[in-house]
């Protein structure tokens, strides 16, 4: 490998980013099955009560809390000839594959709710592991500003592609194999199976082809871990994103992980599930297409802040509208999945805080850096629908049931009005954000400068 500075500005081909991308879309194969399925199949399929799942997925995100920086340190201080984070892809893809399907299998009796406990836990473990490994590549192949802002928007590509063939697809193979309107638990044991086995090789596509380039200015010093957690939780751009990606992805899975509720009782057009769940991630891939050149015109936090208000105001217009107006339905999700172009935006802003926080302190943690992110992503995906479902309890839902009109209204309410709000609230932090592109060029500058100064005493030696 080089060490001049062009191994560290050098662009990237069109195979690496696509590549790239291939990594969310295999990620997204199960977790994002998982964030529109799990919910349901433990209330409607296992029989757990909303408050007991509530409670699973609460328990999850206390231990992520602790895991995920725990090996986000572990990431970033590997030393490998491969990298510090494609070796955790390449080895625990496959276990995350079946820790995946796992969590779609049923125990019978009262440990069923233990066992969903642990299956969720032992997934929500290894998505770490393989996810945040695969996160953190996008700070260590470029330092080049507009492939870091082409890699978010190929991994975000990935996403949404992913989204629309679940969401497409989920509900016919479970129809097909359950043979009736409900689905059957071996139904969702076979579809989660086939995405999982697909995952395997996309990941190892992005092993193959992702590789790392950019070493840190302090590489090869022994940085103490509260060291790297200080500067971590003092980074104020990083904390920002944080917060903002808390506040909206807590909207985005929270409402994916309880909108089948909606269309199945509330709208009553079970035969629609795959229209209303494919039609934002469709317009949600043109959203990011048709606004990507007024991201860079207008900026990163005006975007992302007319995102946040569209989305938000679309979902509480939808609380607020007949659900029998069909037309309307359909017009309102795809305005709402338009406005979902936003969403890849903050994390392009991690990369940014990285080099802040390497500029200012002399300390790199893009692991660590990620695992706060990848925490954001996993708390909106699993806090989201809990809070749903514990709503959706006080107002008497029952599985498999005829709804009592309160019931339909508390549907409504944490399906729509909630996470409207929500998304609201993600502008107070965007607010606060201090960079921007004239500040990034400086920072970029002043690591440059770093590096070639550590390679030149290094020479000198």
């Amino acid at each position: 490998m080089s060490t001049n500075n062009s191994a560290y500005i050098g662009r990237l081909s069109k195979k690496t980013l696509f590549a790239y991308g291939c990594g969310d879309f295999a990620s997204n194969l199960t977790n994002t099955f998982m964030g529109s399925y799990l919910s349901i199949f433990y209330t409607d399929v296992v029989g757990l009560a909303p408050a007991v799942v509530s409670a699973i997925m609460v328990i999850a995100r206390i231990w992520d809390a602790i895991n995920d920086p725990m090996f986000g340190a572990i990431a970033e201080r590997t030393n490998t000839k491969k990298g510090r984070f494609r070796p955790y892809i390449f080895y625990f893809t496959p276990f995350l594959a079946l820790a995946a399907v796992l969590t779609f299998t049923t125990l019978g009796g009262r440990g069923g709710a233990v066992y969903a406990a642990i299956t969720y836990i032992v997934y929500g473990m290894l998505f770490t592991v393989v996810n945040l490994s695969y996160g953190s590549l996008s700070t260590v192949m470029t330092t080049n500003p507009d492939d870091i802002s082409q890699l978010t928007s190929w991994r975000m590509m990935g996403t949404n592609l992913s989204s629309v063939l679940l969401s497409a697809l989920s509900p016919v193979i479970m129809g097909a194999i359950s043979g009736k309107d409900t689905f059957t638990g071996q139904s969702y044991f076979i579809t989660i199976a086939i995405y999982a086995i697909f995952s395997i090789p996309l990941f190892y596509f992005v092993y193959a082809n992702c590789k790392e380039v950019v070493k840190p200015v302090n590489e090869g010093q022994r940085i103490p871990l509260s060291m790297s957690l200080k500067a971590v939780v003092t980074n104020k751009p990083l904390m920002l994103v944080f917060a903002m990606m808390i506040f909206a992805m807590f909207a985005f899975f929270g409402r994916m992980g309880v909108v089948i509720y909606y269309i199945i009782y509330v709208m009553q057009r079970p035969q629609y599930i795959s229209l209303f769940m494919a039609l934002p991630s469709v317009m949600t891939i043109i959203g990011i297409f048709l606004t990507k050149n007024y991201i860079v015109r207008w900026g990163k936090k005006k975007m992302t802040a007319i995102g946040y208000i569209g989305g938000g105001l679309i979902l509480i217009l939808i609380y607020f509208t007949d659900p029998s107006n069909f037309v309307l339905m359909v017009v309102l999700h795809a305005l709402y999945g338009f406005c979902c172009f936003s969403f890849p935006i903050p994390m392009s802003m991690i990369p940014e805080a990285i080099n802040y926080q390497e500029d200012k302190l002399g300390i790199r943690t893009d692991g660590m850096a990620y695992a706060a992110t990848s925490l954001a992503t996993k708390v909106g995906n699993a806090l989201g629908p809990a809070l749903a479902l514990l709503i959706m309890g006080a107002f008497g839902y029952v599985g498999n049931a005829q709804q009592t009109a309160e019931a339909m209204s508390g549907i409504n309410l944490a399906t729509n009005l909630v996470f409207g709000i929500c998304y609201l609230l993600a502008l107070i932090p965007l607010f606060f954000y201090p960079l921007d592109a004239e500040k990034n060029a400086k920072i970029q500058a002043s690591l440059d400068a770093k590096r070639d100064a550590r390679l030149a005493e290094a020479k000198n030696k």
